[in-house]
């Protein structure tokens, strides 16, 4: 569980493993109850391994009782602050950020992939810049609003379940395009925008609070009408995976972080000078 082995490598490289049924093997080993004194000792290993901080979450190792609920934990009250204009959205590394070209590729560390693909080649947005966060194993996999918005629809699009680690990007040239996504589509005062949960290896299910996503074959898209606030958890991943954000304007262009730092959820993306410089962009 803490590392890929030789073998797994083997199996998944070759194609001799369906990364799909596998993830779904995962996830019902994952939810399964397990005794306490198999699943603690299992977990503190896990903690210990990515020198995790139990301090910031709300959890009693000595009550869970599955590794998902593990997994999924919740944060303490007042862990993190939500204060800024254009937050994170999740604990992650910030793998990549910047505009979107002329030819609408969305070019991520070195990987091409078309919006026409990445929207499953339905209408979207003329979107200008990107973000792309990376959650790690290590990392807290809930995931919350990097700004006020209103919600337009949803989107669910089918895919495979590819491993998202930033190593594995050059194995598959077009990764987010392949893989299982909800898309949740929106405006703000910051413009539109579309914020995009992709699903990974051992990641069969992302979780919405305030809507049910399918895990069908078949494209889904449902008009809704939500309004959220800055801050407010949006659902979460069962076990890691990665959130893309594309706004309308070129605003993330400006984000004053470095590519490949950590950032936590509701850490401030930008500063006032960006801020302004976009601003005064939208009023001419």
């Amino acid at each position: 569980m803490l590392k890929e082995s030789k073998l797994f490598r083997f199996l998944t490289h070759n194609k001799l493993l369906n990364p799909v049924k596998f993830s779904s093997w995962m996830g019902r080993m994952s939810a399964r109850k397990m005794p306490h004194f198999l699943l603690t000792p299992l977990l503190k290993l896990y903690i210990h391994h990515y020198n995790i901080d139990m301090s910031q979450f709300d959890l009693d190792l000595g009550k869970v009782k599955t590794f998902n609920e593990f997994f999924t934990r919740k944060l303490k009250p007042g862990s993190r602050t939500f204060a800024g204009k254009l937050l994170s959205p999740a604990d992650s590394i910030l793998t990549d950020f910047g505009a979107v070209n002329e030819d609408i590729i969305l070019e991520v560390k070195g990987m091409e992939c078309s919006l026409n693909e990445l929207f499953f080649g339905n209408d979207h947005c003329s979107f200008n810049s990107f973000a792309v966060f990376y959650l790690s194993p290590a990392d807290y996999h809930r995931f919350h609003a990097p700004f006020d918005f209103e919600i337009e629809k949803i989107a669910y699009v089918p895919g495979k379940l590819h491993s998202v680690k930033p190593k594995k990007l050059d194995s598959y040239s077009d990764l987010y395009c392949l893989n299982r996504r909800v898309i949740i589509y929106g405006n703000s005062a910051h413009g539109k925008f579309a914020l995009i949960f992709v699903g990974a290896l051992v990641v069969g299910r992302i979780i919405l609070n305030f809507f049910k996503v399918s895990n069908r074959r078949n494209y889904q898209l449902d008009i809704i009408s939500k309004s959220i606030t800055k801050g407010e958890e949006l659902g979460y991943f069962e076990l890691g995976s990665t959130v893309i954000l594309l706004m309308e304007s070129n605003i993330l262009s400006g984000i004053i972080k470095e590519k490949g730092e950590h950032v936590l959820v509701g850490e401030n993306l930008i500063d006032q000078e960006s801020m302004t410089n976009y601003e005064l962009k939208i009023t001419n």
